[in-house]
């Protein structure tokens, strides 16, 4: 049996077979987008006969490169004088070439599931980067189904071209061929329909058909609302195209800093935590971090400037909108206070149990750091023993300075980044998911159990944060050290319909702890709203910065008396979204299609009356716009 497949594979096929393969290939393209559709696209005629003509015609678009790569790989072979490996080299090429699209199909409608965005430039962001794939911590058993699934669309394909290369017996003595052009013509006709229905959706703000377009990847949105107008369709309001940007270089600050030197500068001890929700910090959950929060200042109501590492740090360091990312890493340009802890000749030690390479903080928060005092430990040991580890390292930092000399310690903890890892003594949440592989996971059964795989690992990360508090007490540092301790975003449990981070800006992914100890400092709470970009505003003054915050950030100073925020702002990579007491909105940044804004209560429920909504944070949202460009400068 083993020896007429491999015949058949060795032969090379003939123009009629090689339509017939991508035929077949284009069924199961079909099949494979039908599970990017809901059944609730279904529920109407309109929505459900326009998805149909939608992934007929997409199936084709996403097969056109392997198709073309395939038949240009099958002109070239046809003119090269060797043809013994002919029909394997076809073979193999053509399978690969459609295995890996339906790989990448696999991989989008994963990351849209999970994160609610198709690839984008952050997800090949991830991917490029060195650490990036590291970082989202998949397990052992996500691996290993990942690669049975992607093994399994190639061996599909495998099939289907055997399917298109089996001989036939003729049918009264000549075989028929295959008539692709009528299929062809088809698919147009459908694809034109499709773009048809989708404009007068948009004119009319159908939003079954718009939302429904949101789930292909790709998706160009063809919009005529003057045609439309004409031919008598009713014009509803619609969201906007969200906020563009113009390309700047950067004017940060917008003047030189005035610093007068402390007599004697006090330490920093900076401690993030990867995706650390606001009510992780609970005196049960995390007892070490409750006590020390009551003799400090605490922030019970503090956002993130962002739902992913990348513009959670960025914006706990320059105290920006997450936005501003982008110009400084194409600028290289490190946050004013970095600049200063250098200029003070403070003593760095900053340690990661992931990557300073992905995010690239190497390129922006620590751009200027020499390579000895940064040290990562990714991969080999699990996360929690690389946390201790860290934990080890910078207590020996800390005790290896010189007297006079201050320093500036940092440290990224890993343990709560899924998977959720932790040691078993650190399990207080029981009984938990022992293994969580996210392709097989039911979160919708299985999200309790998870969310306490996540409560122990903040446990464990918990008490690390004690042993280094422990260690600054025994060392009498603590009345000369001012302690940070934040998350860098949140992380949801399937409270507002996601699991995980990046996806939303509700609370629970951008909602983080807030501690910080200042010597002298008399304890108190925060009880309303504060962000990551209040930390330099906070940090500066007390390093001997005279300049207003405004010339440098976009926060305030925590420890003012008269501190208060009216609203926190997040980002991801193309989004801002205003976060505020009554209303939160998102808005889309330099972004065509279908992305739209979206607002919610403050406490991430919907609203009934949109339009209300945004005017309501109307004034808001001009300032943010303007804030947007304030540390920028037109180029020349």
């Amino acid at each position: 049996m083993l020896r007429p497949l491999l015949m058949h594979f060795a032969r090379r096929p003939g123009a009629l077979e090689l339509r017939r393969f991508f035929a077949l290939t284009w069924v199961l393209l079909v099949l494979h987008l039908f599970t990017f559709s809901t059944w609730g696209q279904m529920a109407d005629f309109a929505t459900a006969l326009w998805t149909l003509a939608t992934t007929a015609s997409y199936a084709l678009i996403y097969l056109l490169p392997a198709s073309l790569l395939g038949g240009g790989l099958a002109w070239l072979l046809a003119r090269m004088p060797v043809r013994r490996w002919q029909g394997w080299a076809l073979a193999g090429g053509l399978v690969a070439l459609t295995g890996i699209t339906h790989t990448l199909l696999f991989a989008d409608r994963m990351i849209y599931g999970m994160y609610g965005f198709h690839i984008n430039g952050f997800v090949l962001d991830l991917v490029t980067t060195p650490g990036g794939i590291e970082s989202l911590g998949a397990s052992r058993s996500t691996e290993l189904t990942a690669t049975l699934v992607v093994l399994g669309f190639f061996v599909l394909q495998a099939a289907a071209y055997l399917a298109a290369v089996w001989p036939r017996a003729p049918r009264g003595g000549q075989a028929r061929p295959l008539r692709l052009r009528y299929l062809l013509v088809l698919l147009v006709l459908l694809g034109l329909g499709e773009r048809v229905a989708y404009g007068f959706s948009h004119a009319a703000n159908y939003r079954p058909i718009l939302f429904a377009s949101e789930r292909y990847p790709l998706y160009l949105p063809l919009t005529f609302r003057k045609l439309a107008a004409r031919l008598g369709v009713a014009q509803q309001s619609q969201d906007k195209g969200g906020m563009h940007l113009s390309q700047t270089a950067l004017s940060y600050p917008l003047v030189p800093l005035r610093v007068e030197k402390p007599a004697k500068p006090m330490n920093v001890v900076w401690l993030v935590a990867e995706s650390l929700r606001y009510d992780m910090l609970d005196p049960k959950i995390m007892p070490n971090l409750w006590q020390f929060s009551e003799e400090s200042l605490r922030m019970e109501r503090h956002y993130s400037g962002g739902n992913m590492t990348q513009m959670g740090v960025f914006s706990m360091f320059y105290g920006l909108y997450g936005n501003y990312w982008f110009p400084m890493l194409a600028a290289r340009r490190a946050p004013v206070l970095m600049d200063v802890l250098q200029q003070q000749n403070y003593r760095f030690g900053l340690y990661t149990s992931q990557r300073f390479t992905y995010p690239a903080f190497d390129k922006t928060v620590f751009v200027n750091m020499k390579p000895t005092d940064m040290h990562e430990l990714s991969g080999g040991a699990p996360p929690w023993q690389r946390d201790r580890q860290n934990v080890d390292a910078l207590a020996r930092f800390i005790d290896q300075g010189q007297p006079g000399q201050p320093f500036m310690a940092y440290m990224f903890f890993e343990s709560t980044h899924a998977n959720y890892d932790f040691p078993e003594e650190a399990a207080i949440a029981k009984p938990y998911l022992e293994d969580l592989n996210y392709l097989t996971a039911d979160f919708s059964k299985d999200i309790g159990l998870i969310k306490n795989r996540y409560i122990n690992a903040a446990h464990h990360v918990d008490q690390q944060v004690g042993r280094v508090i422990v260690h600054l007490r025994e060392r009498k540092l603590l009345d000369s050290t001012i302690v940070i301790v934040l998350g860098d975003h949140g992380e949801e449990f399937m409270e507002r319909s996601r699991w995980g981070h990046s996806a939303e800006f509700n609370r629970f992914q951008t909602g983080t702890p807030a501690v910080i100890h200042v010597p002298g400092e008399a304890p108190r709470v925060i009880s309303g709203i504060s962000s990551h970009l209040d930390i330099p505003a906070t940090l500066l003054p007390l390093l001997g910065v005279k300049n207003p915050s405004s010339d440098y950030s976009l926060g305030s100073n925590l420890l003012a008396a008269d501190f208060k925020r009216p609203y926190a702002v997040a980002a991801d990579w193309n989004r801002i979204a205003y976060l505020g007491s009554d209303y939160k909105l998102t808005v889309p940044i330099n972004v065509t299609g279908a992305l739209r804004n979206e607002a919610t209560d403050g406490n991430d429920m919907p609203v009934s009356n949109q339009a209300l909504a945004k005017q309501a944070v109307q004034p808001a949202m001009a300032e943010i716009m303007a804030n947007l460009a304030r540390f920028s400068r037109p180029q020349h």
